[in-house]
C-alpha cells in the first residue's frame, strides 16, 4: 500500500506540474525578441537555430538543434523551449537556472527528424507564472547538404525555372558580376533555393543553379528528404581562380573564400554530403598541363575545410567555348579517379540542348536528372541507374597483323550503335590517329566493341575521340554525332589513348595470407598490398608485367589489368611483405587476351606450384613468416620477429605477421611452425 500511495502521489504531482506548465505557456506573451547577434537585454545565446535553417541529418536520420547561452539578469528561475512540428506543439523541454556571479548558463537540445516536416522553435525565460519569449525560429528542417562549384555551367539561371519549395534551401548570396565581387559579411541568411535569375543572372541570393535545384527537387520528391546547396560557382573562372588563399582560408575576396565563409556561417563545414564540380572550359589553354595538380590541390583544400565530405562528382566538359587544348583538358578530367578514389566523372558529351558553350533551360534540367541518378545510387535508394554512366574507353588495339583495323572497348556501359551521319558530320572523321583525321574509312559496332576500319595499314600509337572544339567543315562548335549507350548517355571524350597490339586483359587474383586469415570470422584481419607478376610459362620465365594489388579483407580479391599479353599460358606470381613467394599451378594458366581472368589460389593446394599452400579449415592460404623475403622461412626471420616483440613494436610492420597491430608471441609462433616444416618458395 505504501508503494502504491507514493507512486500515486508522484504521478499526481507530475500531472499538476505539467498542467501548470501548459497554463503558463498558453498565456505567455512575447516581450523580448532575439536580435541577429544572439544578444538581448537579458540573454546571450551562443547556439540557436535561425529561420529556414537546415540541419544536416546524421546516420539515424535526425539532427540535434541546440539552444545554449547565458542569462545575464538574476530573477529568472528556469528556461524552456517549445518545439512545434508543422504548426502543432510537439515537444517541450526545460532546465532550472543556477546562478553564479549574477549569471546562469543553460544548454537545451532537441532532436528533429529528416522528413518533409517543418519545425518551429520558441525559447522562453520563466519566473514564477510569467514567461518571456527570448528567441524563435521558423521553418527549421533536417536533411542533406551539398556544395557546387565551377564556372558558369555550374550555376545557370533561367526565367523558366520558377520552382521553389520549402524543403529546398540555400544560404547566402552569389555576388555581383557573376559571383566575382567580394562578399558582404552581413549576407548570412537561410532562404529557399532559386534559379530563375530574377534578382541577378547567374548569381543572386540563394541561387543554386537550374540543375542544382532540379537535383534538390528530385531528392525531395523521390526520397522525402530536405536538402541545402551552397553554390559558389563563378562565371569564366579558371581552376587557378578557384584555389584557396592559404593565408586566409575564408578570404571573401576569393571565390574559394566566399563559399567557405558562407559554409562557416551556415555551420555546415563538417556536414557536407558531396561536392559537385562543373568547370574546365576556361582551362582549355596551355594551363591544361597544370590542371591535374591544381585539382589535387583544390581537393586537398576541400578535405581540410570540409572534413568528412564523402564524394566528389566532376563533369567532363565537351567541345565548346573555343579553347585550343580542350581535348587534352578533357583527358585530364577523365583520368581524375585514378588519383582520387572517392571521385566520379560524369560524361556531358551528347547531352541535349547544348548551345556551343552553355545549355538551354531543358539541357540544364536534364543535367539535374543525370546527377540525381548518381547521388541517388550513392546516398539513397538507386532510381533508374541502369546505363547512367557513359561508356569510358578501356582499350584500343589492332585486330590483325596488317594493322588496318582498330577495336575499341569500353567500361561502364557499351556503345549501343554506330551513329548515322548527322548535322553534316560523319563520326568516322572525328577519330584521330596520332592527331590526324580522315584515316578511318568505316566505323561499326560488333557486340561490345567499336571497330574502326582504316583506309590503309597504320603504325599510329595514339587514338583520340572527338575534336577539340570545331567541326572540320565550317569551324563551328561540334554538336555531334556522338557515341552513346542505350540510355542515350554519351561516351567520354578521350585524347591520345594508347593503341596496342594486344587488348586490355583484366586479372582478378583471390588469395589469403596464412597469418592474416581469421578463421573464426571468415575474413582477413586487414586489407593488405601484394606485388603480382605475370611470367612466361617457359624458361627463363620472363616477367611480362607486374602491378601492386590490394587484397580486400572481405572478398580476398585484388585486381589489375595489362596490355602486355597475347593469348597463351602464363604463371601468376604473388609476393607479400612477409609471405612466401607463391607461383600459380604447374604449366601456367590460360589467358585469353582482352578478357577477364579470375584465378583463385584459395580453392585447392594444386592452385600453387608444388602445392605450396597451407590448408586452414577449407581455405588454402599462402605461407606467412618470410620477413626478409629471401624465399625461406627460417631462423633469420624468427630473430627479427623476436627482437620486435621484445621491443613491443606496434603499428604496421612486416614482423606483425597476423596484422593485429602489435608484434608478439602469436607472430613468432606462425614463423616458428613454418620454419620447423622447412617452408620455402617453390618455382619451376
Amino acid at each position: 500500500m505504501k508503494t502504491i500511495n507514493i507512486v500515486s502521489i508522484g504521478v499526481s504531482y507530475i500531472l499538476t506540474a505539467l498542467s501548470f506548465l501548459f497554463s503558463i505557456t498558453s498565456n505567455a506573451e512575447p516581450v523580448s525578441e532575439l536580435n541577429s547577434t544572439g544578444i538581448t537585454s537579458t540573454t546571450t545565446l551562443y547556439n540557436f537555430p535561425g529561420n529556414l535553417q537546415l540541419y544536416a541529418r546524421d546516420n539515424f536520420d535526425s539532427a540535434e538543434v541546440t539552444y545554449s547561452g547565458k542569462v545575464n539578469s538574476a530573477g529568472y528561475d528556469s528556461v524552456y523551449v517549445e518545439v512545434f512540428k508543422n504548426a502543432s506543439i510537439w515537444k517541450r523541454k526545460g532546465s532550472k537556472l543556477i546562478y553564479a556571479n549574477g549569471s546562469a548558463v543553460f544548454d537545451l537540445k532537441q532532436k528533429i527528424h529528416s522528413e518533409l516536416s517543418e519545425y518551429h522553435f520558441k525559447l522562453y525565460l520563466k519566473t514564477g507564472s510569467s514567461s518571456v519569449l527570448i528567441s524563435k525560429a521558423d521553418s527549421v528542417v533536417c536533411g542533406d547538404i551539398y556544395l557546387i562549384g565551377g564556372q558558369s555551367n555550374s550555376h545557370p539561371t533561367d526565367a523558366l525555372m520558377t520552382y521553389k519549395n520549402e524543403y529546398c534551401r540555400s544560404f547566402g548570396i552569389q555576388t555581383l558580376n557573376y559571383n566575382s565581387f567580394p562578399y558582404n559579411p552581413g549576407d548570412t541568411l537561410w532562404g529557399l533555393s532559386n534559379a530563375d535569375g530574377a534578382v541577378r543572372v547567374f548569381s543572386g541570393p540563394h541561387n543554386v543553379g537550374i540543375w542544382g535545384l532540379e537535383m534538390q527537387r528530385m531528392i525531395k520528391e523521390n526520397f522525402g528528404i530536405p536538402t541545402a546547396i551552397i553554390n559558389g560557382g563563378a562565371a569564366a573562372s579558371t581552376i587557378e581562380n578557384n584555389l584557396r588563399n592559404n593565408n586566409n582560408h575564408a578570404d571573401i575576396n576569393t571565390i574559394y573564400g566566399r563559399q567557405l565563409y558562407r559554409s562557416q556561417k551556415a555551420g555546415i563545414t563538417n556536414k557536407v554530403k558531396a561536392i559537385l564540380w562543373f568547370q574546365g572550359e576556361s582551362n582549355g589553354t596551355l594551363s591544361w598541363q597544370n590542371y591535374k595538380q591544381n585539382f589535387q590541390t583544390l581537393y586537398n583544400q576541400w578535405s581540410q575545410n570540409y572534413p568528412g565530405f564523402k564524394y566528389t562528382y566532376v563533369f567532363q566538359t565537351r567541345p565548346g567555348c573555343s579553347e585550343q587544348y580542350a581535348s587534352q583538358l578533357r583527358e585530364v578530367q577523365r583520368n581524375l579517379p585514378e588519383s582520387i578514389s572517392n571521385l566520379e566523372v560524369l560524361s556531358t558529351s551528347g547531352l541535349p540542348f547544348f548551345s556551343g558553350c552553355h545549355y538551354q533551360y531543358w539541357g540544364y534540367k536534364n543535367i539535374g536528372t543525370v546527377i540525381f541518378r548518381y547521388v541517388s545510387q550513392k546516398f539513397y535508394s538507386p532510381v533508374d541507374t541502369n546505363g547512367m554512366r557513359g561508356p569510358n574507353v578501356r582499350t584500343a588495339f589492332y585486330t590483325n597483323a596488317q594493322k588496318n583495323e582498330i577495336a575499341v572497348l569500353f567500361n561502364n556501359s557499351s556503345v549501343s550503335y554506330w551513329p548515322a551521319d548527322s548535322l553534316g558530320q560523319s563520326m568516322k572523321n572525328y577519330f584521330y590517329l596520332d592527331g590526324q583525321t580522315s584515316k578511318v574509312s568505316l566505323g561499326s559496332k560488333s557486340g561490345d566493341t567499336i571497330k574502326l576500319k582504316l583506309f590503309t595499314s597504320s603504325n599510329a600509337t595514339k587514338l583520340t575521340y572527338l575534336p577539340t572544339v570545331w567541326t572540320h567543315i565550317d569551324s563551328a562548335v561540334y554538336l555531334g554525332p556522338f557515341l552513346r549507350n542505350t540510355k542515350g548517355i554519351g561516351a567520354f571524350s578521350f585524347h591520345d589513348f594508347p593503341i596496342t597490339n594486344n587488348p586490355l586483359t583484366y586479372i582478378n587474383l583471390k588469395l589469403s595470407a596464412e597469418g592474416m586469415y581469421n578463421q573464426y570470422q571468415g575474413r582477413l584481419n586487414l586489407s593488405d598490398t601484394f606485388t603480382a607478376y605475370i611470367r612466361n610459362n617457359f624458361f627463363p620465365y620472363l616477367i611480362r608485367d607486374s602491378a601492386k594489388i590490394t587484397i580486400d579483407s572481405l572478398n580476398f580479391t585484388g585486381s589489375f589489368n595489362t596490355t602486355d599479353l597475347s593469348t597463351g599460358y602464363y604463371y601468376f606470381v604473388v609476393k607479400g611483405k612477409n609471405t612466401i613467394e607463391t607461383w600459380s599451378k604447374s604449366g601456367g594458366t590460360y589467358v585469353q587476351a582482352g578478357k577477364i581472368i579470375n584465378y583463385d589460389f584459395r580453392s585447392s593446394a594444386s592452385q600453387a606450384y608444388g602445392n605450396n599452400l597451407k590448408r586452414i579449415n577449407n581455405m588454402f592460404c599462402i605461407y606467412s613468416g618470410d620477413v626478409n623475403r629471401d624465399g625461406f622461412i627460417d631462423l633469420t626471420d624468427m630473430l627479427r620477429i623476436d627482437n620486435d616483440a621484445i621491443n613491443l613494436l606496434t603499428g604496421y610492420n612486416d614482423t606483425d605477421i597476423d596484422r593485429d597491430g602489435i608484434v608478439d608471441l602469436s607472430d613468432l609462433l606462425i614463423a616458428d611452425n613454418n620454419a620447423g616444416n622447412f617452408v620455402v618458395k617453390r618455382t619451376p
